[in-house]
């Protein structure tokens, strides 16, 4: 009879341990999930810091660009017709580069864009990890 007990008694233990570490085990993953998903906010944030350093130098080169084609489209002298040519030929240069330049602005802060909502999804999945993990928790 004790032995039965004792048996009855390890195997009680034992079943009541397992269900203790599975719910351990899935908090931990949730963790893990939590942290993979921190490390990669973090990489975001790097990459859209290093972006926005390029953006803001891309902005200050359009804005020269633009400057420069707005001072040469205003100036045209009509007295001399091979030198007014030439200036029309060097001022659709020009305006051709502010206009590339502004593309190139525009596809920038879109893609700017995209990272900042992409970094406000990867902060509320980690706010939601976090929940649940604290939940578990207590």
């Amino acid at each position: 009879m004790k032995r039965l007990f004792l048996i009855g008694m390890m195997v009680l233990s034992a079943a009541a341990a397992f269900s203790q570490n599975a719910a351990t085990v899935s908090n931990l993953k949730e963790r893990q999930k939590a942290l993979a998903l921190a490390s990669k906010l973090n990489k975001l944030q790097l990459d859209y810091e290093k972006k926005k350093a390029e953006h803001n130098a891309l902005i200050e080169k359009v804005a020269a660009l633009n400057a420069e084609a707005d001072i040469t489209a205003t100036n045209f002298n009509t007295s001399d017709a091979a030198g007014t040519v030439k200036d029309v030929k060097s001022t659709v240069k020009k305006l051709k580069a502010a206009k590339a330049a502004n593309k190139k602005l525009a596809k920038s802060q879109k893609t700017l864009n995209k990272m900042e909502k992409g970094i406000v999804k990867l902060q509320d999945q980690i706010g939601d990890l976090d929940k649940k993990v604290r939940f578990v928790d207590q």
